[in-house]
């Protein structure tokens, strides 16, 4: 088998509809960091690494020594984490702020909603935020690590312990391919339909992601803030 006849009469239609669908990912984000800037939920929130998304789908290669296999590409999640830049000190860039500086991550993370190895597939698209209380062995590891870590090795069907309020929660698990964080994460699952407007990104997932961060750091000792 080479070319699929009926697979290559759906590629126009299919490639204009994946294009729309990531300028979708590209507004929603500029809302998100828009809306970040402002302290409103009584925190603001700065994206790492710059206008680089997360991505499951890093490198691509013909061969099998190709990061990821060449049939996942096209990457079924694409993601961005944020800090307080109050806890980020003066004079540093916000990717060299150190795990112990910020304490507190962030994340919103978008997935086509099947075909993942760790999550059963769900009934659509879905946009998945939270902030996580990542503790690396070394805390003074530059924080764009800890998040590259966070977005490697978090694994929601095993680590989840709990639910409250619409918001699931669990702990890091050290393994022995490459993740050494402790701590706690907090997150919810949000149907990409839902977020068909600006009040409902800010209904669904500005305000209590803002909110959650806000209350999670306010639990944490002291922190001085030192720069923006």
């Amino acid at each position: 088998m080479a070319f699929r006849k009926d697979v290559l009469t759906q590629i126009p239609g299919s490639y204009s509809n994946f294009s729309e669908h990531h300028k979708d990912i590209r507004s929603f984000f500029e809302i998100v960091g828009v809306r970040f800037a402002i302290r409103e939920y009584g925190v603001s929130l700065k994206c790492l690494a710059g206008n680089k998304l997360f991505s499951n789908a890093s490198g691509y290669l013909l061969s099998d020594d190709s990061s990821y296999p060449f049939y996942l590409w096209l990457p079924s999640w694409l993601g961005r984490f944020y800090v307080d830049p109050l806890h980020v000190p003066a004079g540093t860039a916000v990717d060299d702020s150190r795990a112990r500086d910020v304490k507190l991550l962030a994340f919103i993370w978008i997935w086509l909603g099947f075909n993942d190895a760790y999550v059963s597939d769900a009934a659509g698209p879905e946009c998945w935020f939270g902030v996580a209380e990542p503790r690396p062995e070394d805390p003074d590891e530059p924080v764009v690590i800890t998040a590259d870590k966070i977005w490697k090795y978090f694994r929601i069907e095993r680590t989840s312990q709990g639910e409250s309020d619409g918001w699931l929660s669990g702990g890091f698990q050290k393994n022995a391919i490459g993740c050494d964080l402790n701590g706690r994460w907090h997150m919810r699952r949000v149907p990409l339909e839902q977020l068909s407007s600006y009040y409902a990104i800010e209904k669904h997932v500005i305000r209590p992601l803002g909110e959650k961060f806000n209350e999670l750091s306010g639990a944490l000792a002291p922190i001085a803030k030192t720069g923006t």
